[in-house]
């Protein structure tokens, strides 16, 4: 019987695919998890996990009317210049209606620190070619690349030379204004997530949310919302685990009868 002999850049190879599904974790929230939660809401808005809109499991973020906010509990999630993208999946329900326009989009919002000044980094569909190619009743998935706009405590929009600026979230972190100045300083820290409608869309509105995906230099965290847990379902990580050993027992047993 011939013994594997592995190479050491195979060695690199398995170790580095294991380092990397171990990084990206997914995180089920179900409705009686302190560490998501309604918040925000006005306009008789509401906003909850519900099984109304099932995505990857049995469940999703439902909101309903004016101004809704389903947020993360406030902590602190790292440094600004550490984040990679945020992304989510939407879907608008068939029967919605909007006072300001007929593809308007859930926003999906990064909550940041720096110093005294609050922020948020908003993505809407608006600015990110939504509009005229959406379906109601389908899901669709953010990009990594897609721009923001900024909304600054006190302040309002964030504008340069009189236009709105839009930027990727990890262009934020480093790019700077026309006249030379950071939009944030290098302490600037993340410390929420949140998604929801706008305000002034009025309470026939209806759409839902899922995998929202929050990536670092660390490595990234997926949170998928359920009316309740799944049993015996392995993760996403380690379902990758299990196929690297399995991918290595198929490899020896090839060499072995050979």
């Amino acid at each position: 019987m011939s013994k594997l002999h592995l190479k050491p850049a195979m060695i690199g190879t398995l170790l580095l695919g294991a380092t990397l599904a171990a990084q990206a974790a997914v995180v089920t929230v179900l409705p009686s998890d302190a560490s998501w939660g309604t918040t925000g809401n006005s306009g008789a808005g509401s906003s909850a996990i519900t099984a109304a809109a099932p995505h990857l499991g049995n469940g999703s973020i439902e909101l309903h009317g004016d101004r809704t906010r389903f947020q993360k509990a406030t902590g602190d999630l790292g440094l600004l210049n550490d984040v990679l993208s945020l992304t989510f999946d939407w879907s608008i329900a068939i029967g919605s209606t909007s006072n300001l326009a007929a593809d308007y989009t859930p926003a999906l919002r990064l909550l940041v620190v720096d110093g005294g000044q609050f922020s948020e980094l908003i993505w809407e569909g608006a600015y990110n070619g939504t509009y005229g190619n959406t379906t109601k009743g389908q899901w669709y998935s953010s990009g990594a690349n897609d721009v923001f706009h900024r909304w600054v405590t006190g302040v309002g929009e964030t504008q340069d030379g009189g236009a709105q600026v839009k930027l990727s979230i990890d262009d934020w972190a480093d790019d700077a204004s026309s006249g030379g100045n950071q939009w944030y300083s290098d302490a600037a820290r993340v410390y929420s997530i949140s998604v929801g409608a706008g305000s002034s869309v009025g309470a026939g509105y209806q759409a839902y949310a899922d995998n929202v995906t929050y990536a670092t230099t660390a490595g990234s965290t997926s949170y998928n919302f359920e009316v309740r847990a799944a049993a015996n379902v392995p993760e996403p990580a380690s379902l990758a685990l299990v196929g690297l050993a399995l991918a290595g027992a198929a490899f020896t047993s090839r060499r072995t009868r050979r």
